[in-house]
């Protein structure tokens, strides 16, 4: 499955880049909500996603939140519509961790969990119950554009064989530096979602790039 995120998307045709994704077969897309202070840069807020929803009812919009303040985030993230809320296990405590995951689940929100480059995978022994999947980020998160960090898909393989164990139901997602050549090297690790931003927006035929990419990670 690939997830376009819509950062890289011009903002000021943002309808019309997520129309032609749409018709090029895309039924979710990424969008990542930075707060100035988890990650040095700012996004979109609440209002884009209910907006998301309300012109593409049938498509599911994936929260990637990038932000230490999950009590004033993630509530108004819920209210907008969002389909499924990842949370940064750096972001907050594992207490608070716990706790948002149990509010997504009561509010009939899908859950993730990301995990930075330096995280090791062994923190999902503790969350793994309640998750609907993982993310695994391929960059240092902040910024679109980055390319694609070396070791990644040896990561990506250890969190395959862990969750495998504890429950192959979960799905890893990578976002960071996706593009033709590491999509395959993170699909034979082990991913099954793919976050592409430049990739399909940075092209200027989006439907081509997403066909493109679907070919290479089906």
């Amino acid at each position: 499955m690939i997830a376009p995120s819509i950062l890289n998307a011009d903002n000021l045709n943002l309808k019309n880049g997520i129309k032609k994704a749409v018709e090029a077969g895309i039924g979710r897309f990424h969008i990542d909500i930075m707060d100035g202070h988890f990650v040095p840069n700012l996004s979109f807020g609440p209002e884009l996603v209910s907006d998301f929803k309300r012109e593409f009812p049938m498509t599911d919009a994936e929260i990637h939140l990038m932000s230490d303040a999950p009590k004033v985030l993630v509530p108004e993230f819920v209210k907008a519509g969002a389909d499924l809320i990842e949370i940064h296990y750096e972001a907050m405590s594992e207490e608070e961790v716990n706790y948002w995951l149990d509010y997504l689940k009561s509010n009939g929100v899908k859950t993730g969990l990301v995990l930075n480059p330096d995280t090791p995978v062994e923190v999902l022994k503790r969350f793994y119950s309640k998750l609907d999947q993982v993310l695994l980020m391929t960059v240092y998160p902040g910024f679109g554009g980055q390319k694609f960090l070396e070791g990644s898909d040896e990561k990506i393989s250890r969190a395959r064989e862990l969750l495998d164990q504890l429950n192959p139901k979960i799905k890893i997602e990578v976002d960071g530096g996706i593009n033709a050549e590491t999509a395959l090297i993170a699909k034979n690790a082990g991913a099954e979602i793919f976050v592409a931003g430049s990739y399909i927006f940075g092209s200027g035929d989006i439907g081509a790039q997403v066909n493109k990419l679907s070919e290479i990670v089906k």
